[in-house]
């Protein structure tokens, strides 16, 4: 077990590690397995430190209509609001691919977190970066069109995981078109006649089949963010 490749733990000392790892256990769950639920007691952290998947964090309503909140992959951690505050999961984690976690104690962790004061600075920063998203988040859904919300969408994971390939840039995981639809709250019907225009633009490109979204245009798709602020 390592916790040297997790990102929040980089300024920690190897003997700090160690006491955070002590009683810690390696998870390798299946694709699809959900790791905790909304509304689930916090008594664990997570840390990704190995594997090409990545942990799906959202929720689903009593209608059945999910959100995609965020997608972590290796070297994050996740569940650490639950785990500081002692309240309860504000959302579901759902595994994605082949990965290998940390499951990490709370009560270890809050030690870790009142010894070492580098892990604090770590966590203030990480979460400072996720609060600024969710702001942005929240302010896109409610002024901005579906078109503009997909389109930073796509270039946030584009320029957080994407691959280079003769095409253009490829978003390192699956994403069927019910899945860009979580992300944003939306039906899949308005994604798909969002993708077509794109498509019919060369904007990008989407194998239905394999559901890979490769962006052919970088600048192209940052335009459409700015498109609306123009006007």
């Amino acid at each position: 077990m390592s916790l040297a490749s997790i990102i929040a733990f980089n300024g920690m000392s190897q003997p700090e590690l160690s006491l955070l790892e002590h009683g810690s256990i390696i998870l390798e769950p299946q694709d699809g397995a959900t790791l905790f639920a909304q509304g689930d007691p916090a008594d664990a952290v997570y840390a990704i430190i190995a594997g090409d998947g990545h942990v799906r964090i959202g929720a689903i309503d009593r209608r059945s209509k999910a959100l995609m909140v965020e997608i972590f992959r290796g070297g994050d951690i996740f569940g650490e609001i639950g785990a500081i505050d002692g309240g309860m999961r504000t959302a579901a984690a759902v595994i994605e691919g082949k990965m290998k976690l940390v499951k990490i104690r709370r009560a270890a962790f809050l030690s870790a977190l009142q010894r070492d004061p580098s892990l604090g600075e770590a966590l203030c920063r990480m979460m400072a970066r996720r609060l600024r998203r969710t702001f942005e988040l929240f302010q896109d859904a409610t002024f901005e069109s579906l078109e503009v919300r997909l389109a930073r969408q796509v270039l946030y994971l584009a320029e957080r995981e994407g691959r280079p390939t003769p095409h253009g840039i490829r978003l390192a995981h699956r994403f069927r078109q019910a899945d860009l639809a979580d992300l944003l709250g939306a039906t899949t019907r308005s994604i798909i006649t969002v993708l077509n225009a794109w498509r019919a633009a060369d904007l990008v490109l989407y194998d239905t089949d394999r559901a890979l979204l490769t962006v052919r245009d970088i600048a192209a798709l940052r335009a459409v963010t700015e498109a609306d602020r123009a006007e």
